[in-house]
């Protein structure tokens, strides 16, 4: 059985050293029984350059492999996936999948039960005005909140680029879209995501979000991804996410409303996903191990 590879990413000034942000994880999956290689991630996604991204890896042998490191974007990680496999080297999640969770259209069509209402415009009609106004139609004058396929400016710009406070209110929309495109300049990706607002508790503070990591349709945990006391999803909530999840490897972020109601807020690829406790790192490179020698046995 060949040994499973965890690829991740290099020091930038110690090209030869794990990236600071993921050496625990690395003694944690070798500890697993993971062999390391480690990528350029700036040669891989701003030149996109999988075989200068890979020069100093070590992969003899080929075999199942899993990669957790920064973001890629989608065009990245799909040259990454061809170059390894040229080594026959075989990463669990595959280009369609990865789009699928680090992309919110992706996932959206089969996860949308438990979401909220979400609606997107690609980037080929951004200037269409009467596509705007289709997409937002279905919400009537309830507040959305704005982000691109991956990302938001919810952190710092939230009045005035992300929250929408009216969505039938098209001189607002205007604004909020005009100052989150600046705010976002080229790494706009995919084009704008707009999402029901749904108010989350606690009242007056930060919500008090979890997230899951889900390995082949099956929830490994779920914690606490801030500080103070919250209940934990249920269960039969998390297994129905996780078994319908595009991906044999993602994230799920979910929350409670003011009503008590869970809500999957998003999810992610797993592999550019944080950990939200760093105990999570055991179970998460337990799970990864079984499901890489199952493809290994498969295959």
């Amino acid at each position: 059985m060949p040994t499973p590879t965890l690829l991740t990413c290099a020091d930038p000034l110690e090209p030869r050293k794990v990236e600071p942000a993921f050496r625990a994880e690395v003694e944690v999956a070798r500890a697993a029984g993971f062999a390391l290689a480690l990528l350029d991630h700036d040669e891989l996604d701003r030149r996109v350059d999988p075989g200068a991204a890979l020069r100093r890896a070590r992969l003899d042998g080929g075999g199942p492999a899993v990669y957790r490191g920064w973001m890629l974007r989608g065009d990245a990680y799909a040259r990454l996936f061809e170059a390894l496999a040229e080594r026959g080297v075989d990463l669990l999640t595959t280009p369609a999948a990865y789009a699928a969770c680090h992309h919110a259209p992706g996932s959206y069509p089969a996860l949308a039960p438990w979401m909220p209402r979400t609606a997107w415009l690609p980037l080929t009609r951004i200037d269409d005005a009467a596509a705007l106004r289709a997409v937002l139609d279905p919400f009537g004058a309830a507040p959305v909140i704005l982000k691109d396929w991956v990302k938001s400016q919810a952190s710092g710009y939230w009045d005035e680029a992300c929250f929408i406070p009216d969505a039938s209110d098209a001189a607002h929309v205007a604004r909020v879209i005009g100052r989150f495109r600046a705010l976002q300049g080229e790494s706009l990706e995919g084009g704008l995501v707009f999402k029901a607002y749904v108010p989350l508790r606690p009242v007056g503070g930060p919500a008090h979000e979890h997230r899951a990591f889900v390995v082949r349709g099956a929830v490994v945990g779920c914690w606490p991804r801030g500080e103070g006391p919250s209940p934990s999803p249920p269960p039969d909530l998390l297994a129905a996410i996780a078994a319908a999840v595009p991906s044999p490897f993602a994230s799920a972020d979910l929350a409670q409303d003011r009503d008590g109601r869970w809500w999957l807020l998003e999810v992610g690829d797993g592999g550019v996903s944080g950990l939200p406790d760093p105990d999570a790192a055991v179970p998460l490179f337990a799970a990864l191990a079984a499901a890489l020698a199952e493809r290994g046995v498969s295959r």
